[in-house]
């Protein structure tokens, strides 16, 4: 074999080494930068998962700020509409009530309170008060019941109360009490 051949040979063998070298090299290179990719691609899905976790809460933040804000305005209107029918109401059960105390029935009611306070009392001492506005009916009351009347010096918008100081007993019939009660049901 002449130096050329071997040459030649030389040459082949070590451009085949190279080349598969080369191939390995390249093959490497391809496989961790595969890796690197698949890597990348995880992290940036991952950080694209989070960011989208991100504004769906912040999303249902907003919403639900939303929500309650017109909420709580509902309510509040609700409220304000709850109010101007308890006045209304209240104007109007007032009037129903001035227009009552001029009525026969009224006079039956306050002859009944007067003898339900009077059975309640029993033998003991009773002081019956009844509204200034009825001063007027005082004396017909009284020989109507044979109880004993007071004039009270407080505005009671009608009825009676009465005091058994003996037993401490206080039966208030009084539409003031009566208005009062149904206020806090309204």
């Amino acid at each position: 074999m002449q130096i050329r051949e071997k040459l030649e040979v030389f040459r082949n063998f070590t451009i085949d080494m190279a080349k598969e070298e080369g191939g390995k090299l390249i093959a490497d290179f391809e496989a961790s930068s595969s890796e690197e990719v698949e890597a990348f691609r995880q992290t940036k899905l991952a950080e694209l998962e989070h960011k989208i976790k991100d504004e769906e809460n912040n999303f249902r933040r907003q919403i639900n700020s939303r929500i309650s804000r017109e909420m709580l305005r509902q309510k509040r209107s609700l409220d304000e509409c709850k109010r101007m029918w308890r006045k209304k109401l209240l104007e109007e059960v007032k009037k129903l009530l001035s227009e009552y105390l001029r009525t026969e029935d009224y006079w039956k009611y306050l002859i009944a309170k007067i003898k339900m306070a009077m059975e309640v009392a029993g033998e003991e001492k009773v002081i019956i008060y009844i509204n200034p506005s009825d001063v007027e009916k005082k004396s017909q009351l009284e020989a109507r019941t044979g109880a004993e009347l007071t004039i009270s010096n407080i505005d009671f918008a009608g009825g009676i109360r009465a005091v058994i100081r003996s037993r401490n007993i206080l039966i208030d019939e009084s539409f003031v009490t009566k208005l009062e009660q149904e206020e806090t049901y309204l």
